[in-house]
């Protein structure tokens, strides 16, 4: 026997079983797309970002004191003269809502150029005093700044006369400076009346020197 026919009787093809996937069983998907699969199912999903920008903060502008008498005058004197014509007005009718407040808002509506104001901030800082101690004085006070006092207490004297005054107890009085004499240290104030049946407007002078405790802004009105 031929030894290549030796070797094919005695070695046989195994049967391979067949396998049934059914009739609708798609095996189209490749390997390929089971291993993105795969990985894609054991990523962490994206999350996102909880850094965002800051915003800056805003530094408030240092004005000279030339800079702050120019302010002045495009809006302080006409702060001033607002003030006291809404002074003469208040003799025959309310001026804004009868309160400290309310004269503010009515006398600065009535000048255009003058910046809107923010909370209890009118303006420009120029002087600060907490009880008898000037903090700040960035320029001379004038007429058509506005005053800001709060817990107030002055103690001092009127010629020969011992005189107490106490302001802004609770409720900060805020009004308008008609006049300032330096020599004196005294400021006239343009404010709202609060006593029942009487000239809506009053003015009212405060010796700054006599201030015993308390504390006293005064802020110049800025130009929109």
């Amino acid at each position: 026997m031929p030894p290549s026919e030796s070797i094919s009787s005695q070695w046989e093809m195994p049967s391979i079983p067949s396998v049934d996937f059914g009739e609708h069983t798609d095996l189209s998907l490749s390997w390929t797309d089971d291993i993105a699969s795969s990985i894609s199912s054991t990523l962490p999903s994206a999350e996102p970002s909880t850094n965002r920008p800051t915003q800056p903060i805003a530094v408030d502008v240092v004005l000279s004191p030339d800079d702050l008498v120019s302010v002045w005058g495009r809006v302080g004197v006409q702060v001033c003269e607002v003030a006291t014509t809404l002074f003469e007005k208040s003799k025959k009718t309310l001026i804004g809502d009868g309160t400290y407040q309310g004269f503010i808002d009515a006398t600065l509506k009535e000048v255009p150029n003058a910046a809107p104001l923010s909370g209890q901030e009118y303006g420009y800082l120029v002087y600060m005093q907490s009880g008898a101690l000037v903090q700040k004085r960035a320029s001379e006070i004038l007429p058509g700044d506005i005053v800001w006092m709060h817990e107030a207490k002055f103690k001092g004297h009127k010629g020969l006369q011992t005189y107490s005054q106490a302001v802004g107890s609770g409720e900060p009085l805020v009004g308008v400076v008609g006049e300032f004499e330096a020599k004196k240290f005294k400021i006239r104030v343009f404010q709202a009346n609060q006593h029942v049946g009487q000239q809506t407007v009053e003015t009212v002078s405060y010796r700054l020197e006599d201030m015993k405790s308390g504390m006293i802004k005064i802020f110049r009105v800025l130009e929109a």
